[in-house]
């Protein structure tokens, strides 16, 4: 009976430790799980980052040039570590007179690239600028951009939630020549098209002028953020609409 007894307890003790060495296993084959999905979203992140400063210069340059009809396309990178997205009037510009009465607004969308809280996440209320100055979006400077790149922490956009985030949007360019105010518009329509398959366009379609009178000063938001540019002294603002089309699929 003893030898039984002590068999047994061997037996036990080799199952016990069987046990804690299958749970240690699972236990690291989620930690490395995770940290595998954590390090794969960080490098679509970055190569979403990279993605969108490219195609925001190749636009840049081309309406800096003054380029109608432009049209680029570059492979998008994919990966199932984050989502691309487009955010609907994302930009809004109001433009107000002299009497304070708004005489005209126009809105623009934007892209966005975005990954799970799951897979990785930055502080709420973080922002980074990417390209350009993403906390004054009204610039008077060639030397400018009329696009930004900017990263953010965790946020919900239009019901989703993303533990980290990119956004390419549009800046507004305020010239002065003489009395008169040049206020260029650049305005994005985004369109998912599922059958481009992992493609990215871009066109610049179309550049129209719209004369206003009397403009005391104009406001222009993108998201959380607001800038504003007085317009006192200016008889009159010519306002030039740049329309960009950008398709993804």
């Amino acid at each position: 009976m003893g030898v039984d007894s002590q068999g047994l307890s061997e037996t036990l003790s080799l199952v016990l430790v069987l046990g804690v060495v299958l749970v240690l296993s699972a236990i690291f084959v989620l930690i490395a799980g995770f940290n595998f999905a954590s390090a794969s979203a960080s490098t679509s992140l970055a190569q979403a980052q990279t993605f969108f400063v490219d195609v925001a210069q190749d636009l840049n340059a081309a309406i800096m040039n003054g380029i109608q009809n432009y049209a680029l396309s570059f492979p998008r990178p994919t990966t199932q570590f984050g989502v691309y997205g487009a955010l609907f009037n994302y930009c809004k510009l109001i433009i107000v007179n002299t009497t304070h009465a708004v005489v005209n607004t126009y809105s623009s969308g934007a892209i966005l690239f975005g990954v799970s809280p799951s897979y990785l996440s930055l502080p709420s209320g973080f922002s980074e600028s990417l390209f350009s100055n993403c906390s004054s979006l009204i610039f008077n400077s060639v030397s400018s951009s009329f696009f930004a790149v900017c990263k953010f922490g965790a946020g919900n956009l239009n019901g989703v939630s993303y533990g980290t985030y990119v956004i390419l949007f549009p800046r507004v360019g305020a010239f002065v020549s003489g009395s008169t105010y040049y206020i260029y518009v650049p305005i994005i329509n985004v369109i998912f098209d599922s059958s481009l398959h992992g493609l990215f366009f871009a066109n610049v379609t179309s550049w129209s002028y719209i004369t206003i009178n009397n403009p005391l000063y104009i406001t222009y938001s993108c998201g959380s953020v607001t800038s504003s540019y007085s317009l006192n002294g200016a008889s009159k603002i010519e306002i030039v609409l740049i329309k960009i089309i950008i398709k993804y699929g």
